[in-house]
């Protein structure tokens, strides 16, 4: 089996309509169908032992014309043969179409009353099961089951499967195409895998229930949407499992050749038609929204791409540098910086490149840089200190400080520990531009934090801050 695992949901921006359509999913099981499975015993147990399936298994015989008879045992029982013929009555839609309409046990039928009163307590009570009266009926739809059938599961490990694979897609594809996009793909698909399986099944009695035909849309928009791009894939054969790169798109063949097998080598009640239909019907919509949805997250579709091309171009400029080939290193990571103007890795290689020159203007430029970040985490800040560090002994012919640099520097320092720095950066601006109205802000800075570590200082800088910048929103919060 394979299974993308190609990116990570980003909590930040959670995917709220995959998370909104599992949490519809497992709500209508473990709540709407809770009490299915006692329902459903007690319909059939009432359909057998009320001897309503031996009085429409007779008439079915008939209606077919069938040579085989059930013995009495058979009917009470209800042994293998006799599951048999229930099972082919009731999938035969014809037989229970007429059935229904009283054509086949008529009005004059010397039996008919008492086969209508067992029959009409059967039907109540088995329209009381959720997946009967709410699954898909390919040989009766409704506008209510075509969409309703596609939320209800035949148990916890159907339900767990086909959640677990809507996750892993489901998330991507929302980000790919947006919410309403991809929810309105995701029943439209549904839809289409339910049509499909009404389509080629209408002679068939019976119910189709699941979310995997609404899933294999979602399939269908994935493989559309990264085509031949390469994804992560995790598989596992029995025992071994691993993970392997490959186009996207070798989901299809895999994916049909399982259903294929499925269909034809395994006899279980999987709805292949269903998964089929769901899986062209997302490969139309997703080749419709790439060809009109404007704003198709393209960004997110080659993150990969994009990153491994980065990662390339990265390791070649720092080996140019290693070499000592500074020119060719500066504009292969210049040329970085271009398509990655926010990336403060490359920056700081700039940064490095420009030091065998510190009286150049990009020196200057890529410590000024570095300096705004603007981050106040601890690994933020620390790139900032070691750059200041750096900057203030190398500059030439002296560094480029303002006012305002020095001051936002001087409170990130003084929050994340480097308090001496801090305190040196505060005591010049006071000595060199006392009349900053923002030094009363470093000033404070210097209370807040050398509270709990050094109590003189604090009594120190408080007392200067009152008598200095008495007028200050700063001040007035000491007092």
């Amino acid at each position: 089996m394979f299974l993308p695992l190609d990116r990570k949901p980003d909590w930040k921006n959670p995917p709220l309509i995959t998370l909104l359509l599992v949490l519809i999913n497992v709500l209508f099981f473990y709540i709407w169908q809770h009490s299915d499975e006692e329902r459903q015993t007690e319909a059939f147990e009432n359909y057998v032992y009320s001897g309503l399936f031996e009085i429409e298994a007779k008439e079915y015989h008939k209606f077919r014309n069938l040579k085989t008879r059930l013995s009495e045992r058979d009917y009470r029982q209800f042994t293998p043969r006799a599951q048999d013929v229930f099972q082919d009555m009731y999938q035969d839609a014809d037989f229970q179409r007429k059935l229904d309409a009283n054509e086949v046990i008529t009005p004059d039928n010397k039996s008919y009353n008492e086969w209508r009163q067992k029959r009409d307590k059967f039907s109540w009570l088995w329209d009381r099961v959720v997946i009967n009266k709410y699954g898909l009926n390919p040989s009766d739809p409704t506008l209510t089951t075509l969409f309703t059938h596609m939320f209800l599961h035949g148990d916890s490990w159907h339900l767990f499967g086909n959640m677990v694979f809507l996750f892993l897609m489901g998330f991507v594809v929302e980000i790919i195409l947006g919410r309403l996009v991809y929810l309105a793909g995701y029943i439209v698909a549904g839809l289409i895998s339910g049509l499909t399986y009404v389509l080629l099944f209408h002679d068939q009695n019976g119910v189709g229930i699941g979310a995997s035909g609404a899933i294999a849309g979602v399939m269908g928009m994935y493989l559309v949407l990264f085509g031949l791009r390469k994804i992560r894939f995790f598989y596992f054969l029995f025992v071994y499992f691993d993970y392997v790169k490959a186009p996207a798109i070798v989901i299809l063949p895999f994916y049909i050749l399982t259903q294929l097998f499925i269909e034809f080598a395994q006899d279980t009640n999987i709805n292949v038609t269903a998964h089929l239909g769901g899986l062209l019907g997302g490969i139309v919509i997703g080749l419709v929204a790439k060809r009109f949805h404007k704003t198709i997250n393209t960004d997110y579709i080659d993150e990969n791409v994009n990153l491994e091309q980065y990662q390339q171009e990265y390791e070649e400029a720092q080996r140019l540098l290693a070499s000592m080939q500074i020119d060719e290193a500066r504009e292969k990571f210049e040329r970085l910086l271009k398509k990655y103007p926010a990336d403060t890795n490359i920056k700081q290689q700039l940064f490095v490149v420009s030091k065998y020159n510190p009286a150049s203007e990009p020196y200057h430029k890529y410590a000024h840089e570095l300096l705004r970040l603007s981050g106040s985490d601890k690994a933020t800040v620390k790139i900032i200190h070691d750059t200041f560090i750096d900057y203030a002994a190398k500059a030439k012919p002296k560094p480029r400080w303002t006012p305002d640099l020095l001051i936002s520097i001087a409170v990130k320092f003084a929050a994340c520990g480097y308090l001496d720095d801090a305190e040196k950066l505060v005591n010049y601006l006071i000595k060199a531009k006392r009349d900053y109205p923002r030094n009363a802000e470093g000033l404070s800075a210097l209370v807040k934090y050398f509270n709990g570590v050094d109590k003189n200082k604090m009594a120190q800088y408080q007392k200067l801050l009152l008598e200095l910048y008495p007028g200050s929103a700063e001040a007035s919060h000491v007092r």
